[in-house]
């Protein structure tokens, strides 16, 4: 219910609008306590009326019961509306210049003096900015965090219990052990290749002499064609 106040000896009038949010990141960091503080200082000689105040998100004005019954004193009394920032008020700025607009310009803020309808724009582009770098700045500040307690990026059971090092191990002696195989296999097709033999005919004496294909199957010709192309640097030293 609004107050049902006499009017003022001299002066104008002035109507307090404080909001904390119930978000514990992101926000503007900006307590009650420091808020009133803030007014207290910048209208301490000047005749203010009623204080209200919202425990709200920014995001939206309609929902702020508290913020309505600011606004409807300020239009009945002709009142200035004063915030301790302008993103108390709201964080979006087509809101606060429609609350600038209903109130006919009569709004203060404590962090804009001489505040008019362009400021608002600037200060709440500067303001979701700086929630921007909170934010990142938080998310670094986490990932740190987790880094110092060992909890980032930690290694899977394989590799803690060594099983992945020893598998990786085998598989580098069987690459070692199939390319050694493979040097052979190349030198004998070049052999049997110059005396004149097919791909296919190849193929069958590989697989006669008990050589094996890379994944441990038969030579087909097709396999041959790629081997005898392979260059011989690419593998290890028969020996290595």
């Amino acid at each position: 219910m609004i107050p049902n106040l006499t009017p003022p000896p001299n002066g104008p009038e002035y109507v307090a609008y404080y909001r904390v949010s119930t978000k514990k990141q992101g926000d503007s960091g900006l307590g009650l306590d420091a808020q009133q503080a803030y007014i207290a200082h910048f209208y301490q000689h000047k005749h203010m009326i009623a204080a209200f105040t919202d425990i709200k998100s920014g995001k939206a004005v309609t929902g702020r019961l508290e913020l309505q019954k600011a606004l409807a004193l300020c239009k009945l009394r002709r009142a200035t509306l004063v915030v301790a920032k302008v993103d108390r008020l709201s964080r979006d700025t087509e809101d606060a210049l429609q609350i600038y607009r209903e109130l006919e310009g009569r709004l203060e803020s404590c962090d804009i003096p001489n505040l008019d309808k362009f400021t608002p724009t600037l200060f709440m582009a500067i303001a979701d900015r700086e929630r921007v770098l909170i934010r990142l700045r938080t998310q670094q500040a986490l990932v740190e965090l987790l880094k110092r307690r060992g909890q980032w990026r930690r290694a899977s059971e394989p590799f803690q219990n060594g099983l992945a090092t020893q598998k990786a191990n085998a598989a580098v002696r069987e690459n070692a052990r199939q390319n050694r195989h493979n040097r052979r296999a190349i030198t004998l097709i070049g052999r049997l290749r110059a005396e004149g033999c097919t791909y296919a005919q190849i193929a069958r004496q590989l697989n006669e002499a008990g050589f094996q294909a890379s994944r441990g199957g038969l030579f087909r010709a097709e396999q041959v064609r790629r081997l005898l192309l392979r260059p011989l640097d690419e593998l290890p030293p028969e020996n290595g």
